[in-house]
């Protein structure tokens, strides 16, 4: 298993895309925690590997962290289910575009990683010449451009109401009083 793999553009755009759902109570909070949740597995793994720790993969990118860290926010945040639930989205959403190359059971199932020596030089190369990465990155930054344009996001005002949750979709057909 090789598991050193970083698709950042994907791994925010499509848990906000998931924000994007009409009935999801849309805050600023909500939408940086999910943020927040979709990278923490790799802000956790990757210094690890940078600093020639091991693999941090093991740590941040299984069932068991998944859980604790959850337990962990909600009881830290004063049981907080609104914080707690959008960090663990953000995270499920993460562990999900990982997969087959998580070790979702660990410890309870031994993995098997390969160690990669100078991995920004791996991801920088797999990025160029793997058509996967890049087909990934692109679809990332294809639903960034949609909820860009489907919320009209074209004035600085109007990202900041969007991420505060008080923009209205142009998906939504407004009816009018008469």
């Amino acid at each position: 298993m090789e598991g050193n793999e970083i698709y950042l553009i994907i791994h925010v755009a499509l848990p906000l895309i998931f924000s994007e759902i009409p009935t999801f109570k849309k805050t600023l909070r909500i939408k940086i925690l999910i943020i927040i949740g979709a990278l923490l597995p790799d802000l956790i793994d990757k210094p690890i590997l940078l600093l020639g720790l091991g693999q941090g993969r093991a740590l941040s990118h299984n069932l068991l962290f998944l859980l604790i860290s959850f337990l962990i926010i909600f009881i830290s945040s004063r049981k907080s289910f609104e914080i707690s639930l959008s960090l663990l989205i953000g995270m499920v959403f993460h562990i999900i575009l990982d997969l087959p190359e998580v070790p979702l059971f660990y410890p309870f199932v031994s993995y098997n990683f390969l160690v990669i020596e100078e991995p920004i030089f791996h991801w920088v190369t797999n990025l160029l010449t793997d058509p996967l990465y890049l087909l990934t990155e692109i679809t990332g930054i294809g639903i960034l451009i949609y909820i860009f344009i489907t919320n009209r996001l074209y004035h600085r005002s109007k990202f900041i109401k969007y991420l505060k949750g008080k923009s209205k979709s142009s998906i939504i057909i407004e009816t009018k009083k008469e």
